[in-house]
């Protein structure tokens, strides 16, 4: 009996067809003399079966030939995009090499201007997507509402043509006359708040949130949208309120959760996160909740479970930076120092110019240090808590005190050098450099904060010809630590601009101290160079340089002199806007950045140390 269903021969008696299982439909009216034409028509009907299965066989390895062929042309256009983009970068260098022999400008400024500009197209191509996925929508409650007038409808297609360019002034102007234009279209609303969002412009994209739900409602999107909004900008309660109302309506959804445990570990209450993030995890397995997830365990000490979710971050996006430092950190506290070295060396090749990835790779690459003394650590808690409490002077006397009852101590002595020279006390800031430069050897951590609080005490203390000579020999030392040289070539380029006598040279300085400036610190030659093109009235020039120095910090000096540039440039808006953030609060300044580093390491120097203790050593002797 032949199935109907996959064309098996079966025995006459059976119900079920024994390949596929389906129920047989038996043929009625054949009797014994039709039996050899029955047989004739399943034999036939099984060789036009397995016809069929070889012409579909065919067909399907004609399909995966084509796909192969396919795949193939892809990776070989793949391979030449990989191509012209190499090309195209080592077009770039080269450029910026020829430009810098001819002293025109470096080769590190050609580079980040190339990528600054490819990150504006990038952004200008995702913000002009999301626009046509909108404007229909955003042009029919125009209609709808009466407010799609002619001006509208230009100002619209205005603004889809300036989103395909890297004017984002432009593009903010037309969206606040279209939002004045059409004061209730919610679509028009929330595609503001959007672009805010993705300019780093959040208090414009907070209004445009709030009042996309004052138009529609509670609405999912938007509300996550605030919530993040909210918690980049502190506003603790706006954003909590938010992302919970979020989650209500969205109990499954990823976001809320994820959002929820950030805003608490920004808020330091790692408790409270850690029940967020597991929840998020539950919903999706993302390397960023795993992320938090151990920075959370890291600081409630649980070190262990620190580990295994920042390794499981790790696995899933092998170039995580932060979950990669981390980690080394939870290795260092478990005393498995030698995993936290391959660590940080790991990360340190995946960005190389991070000073917080040189030194400390730098640091556990020396020998451990020693325990303080316990009186010790006991005025260096002082200390930091007097600093904590705004008691910088008290601070200073407490880590001096530290230092005469443990001599020798670097981070102690790093520490109290910038600290001084933060404060002004020029003579205790020179004399604890001079001890760090003295006694530390070539490469150490330290020495770059000798350097820093030598010359910035110098030249605060107006000893401008000292600091020039003692700025000199150290960038002229050969042996020099690279960061020591490029410090020192910094403090040096800024010495020769307040002397005025030959601003080119203090370009030129400015410019090799950005070509060796760690990452963390690259504002600050940013600001020297936007500075002395501001003495040259190079204003346009002056106005790029100041630009990029205060995308890392709004220091109201800094601001002041953008506002000058843009001034001078034509652009009074602009030096408005710059003029309205600079306020009159103490600016932090490099010595006291190079303090906080300062202060980092010698938390990584208390990780070893304990991590070295011999009672620690014995212990596990007596356990092997």
């Amino acid at each position: 009996m032949l199935c109907q269903s996959c064309g098996t021969i079966n025995l006459e008696n059976q119900e079920l067809c024994r390949k596929c299982g389906n129920k047989l439909m038996v043929v009625s009216g054949l009797n014994e003399s039709d039996h050899d034409a029955t047989e004739e028509f399943f034999v036939q009907a099984q060789e036009e079966l397995e016809e069929h299965i070889l012409e579909r066989i065919t067909a399907l390895e004609d399909g995966l030939r084509r796909l192969s062929q396919a795949v193939a042309a892809t990776g070989q256009h793949l391979a030449q995009l990989e191509h012209n983009l190499t090309v195209a970068h080592a077009g770039v260098q080269s450029l910026g090499g020829l430009l810098e022999s001819q002293g025109i400008v470096t080769r590190t400024e050609v580079v980040d201007g190339w990528e600054r500009i490819a990150d504006q197209e990038l952004l200008s191509r995702d913000l002009s997507r999301r626009f046509k996925n909108q404007s229909d929508r955003i042009l029919s409650h125009a209609e709808h509402s009466g407010h799609a007038s002619g001006e509208f409808r230009r100002k619209l297609r205005a603004l889809e043509l300036a989103l395909l360019g890297p004017e984002t002034g432009t593009v903010r102007e037309l969206l606040t006359d279209l939002a004045r234009m059409a004061p209730g279209n919610d679509e028009l609303w929330s595609f503001i708040g959007e672009a805010a969002f993705q300019t780093g412009e959040l208090e414009t994209a907070r209004i445009a949130f709030l009042k996309v739900l004052e138009l529609r409602g509670p609405n999912f999107e938007a509300l996550v949208y605030l919530g993040a909004v909210a918690s980049d900008l502190r506003l603790w309660s706006e954003a909590e309120e938010a992302l919970v109302r979020a989650r209500e309506m969205a109990p499954e959804a990823f976001l809320p959760h994820f959002t929820l445990g950030a805003l608490q570990v920004l808020r330091g209450e790692y408790r409270a996160a850690i029940g967020h993030l597991e929840q998020s995890l539950e919903i999706e397995s993302a390397p960023q909740s795993l992320y938090l997830l151990g920075f959370c365990r890291l600081e409630l000490g649980q070190n262990g479970l620190a580990v295994k979710s920042l390794r499981r971050a790790v696995e899933l996006e092998p170039a995580f930076e932060d979950a990669l430092y981390h980690l080394g950190i939870a290795y260092l506290r478990r005393g498995w120092t030698r995993k936290a070295l391959d660590t940080f060396q790991q990360v340190l090749r995946l960005d190389p110019q991070r000073l917080q990835y040189q030194e400390t790779v730098r640091l556990l690459s020396d020998s451990p240090p020693r325990d303080l003394p316990e009186a010790t650590q006991r005025l260096v808690a002082r200390a930091e808590a007097a600093f904590e409490d705004g008691s910088p002077d008290r601070a200073l006397d407490l880590y001096s005190e530290a230092l005469r009852s443990a001599p020798g101590q670097p981070e102690l002595q790093a520490t109290a050098a910038l600290l001084a020279s933060a404060l002004g006390r020029t003579r205790e800031a020179v004399a604890h450099a001079h001890a760090i430069l003295r006694d530390r050897p070539e490469g150490s951590p330290y020495v770059a904060a000798g350097v820093v609080a030598l010359l910035e005490s110098l030249r605060h203390a107006g000893r401008l010809q000292t600091a020039r000579r003692l700025a000199r020999s150290l960038y002229q030392n050969g042996d020099a630590d690279q960061m020591a040289r490029g410090l020192a070539a910094y403090e040096l380029a800024l010495v020769e601009s307040e002397l005025g006598e030959n601003l080119v040279a203090a370009r030129d300085l400015a410019r090799e101290a950005l070509e060796i400036a760690p990452r963390e610190l690259r504002h600050y030659p940013l600001a020297a160079l936007g500075s002395i093109a501001l003495k040259r009235n190079r204003y346009r020039e002056a106005t790029q340089y100041l630009e990029q120095a205060s995308r890392a910090g709004s220091e109201p000096p800094l601001l002041r002199q953008l506002a000058i540039a843009r001034l001078g440039s034509g652009d009074a808006a602009g030096a408005e806007e710059a003029l309205s953030e600079a306020n009159d609060g103490p600016s932090g300044g490099i010595d006291q950045e190079l303090l906080d580093h300062v202060r980092r390491i010698g938390g990584l120097v208390g990780e070893l140390a304990r991590n070295h203790r011999p009672e620690s050593n014995n212990r596990a002797g007596k356990r092997s």
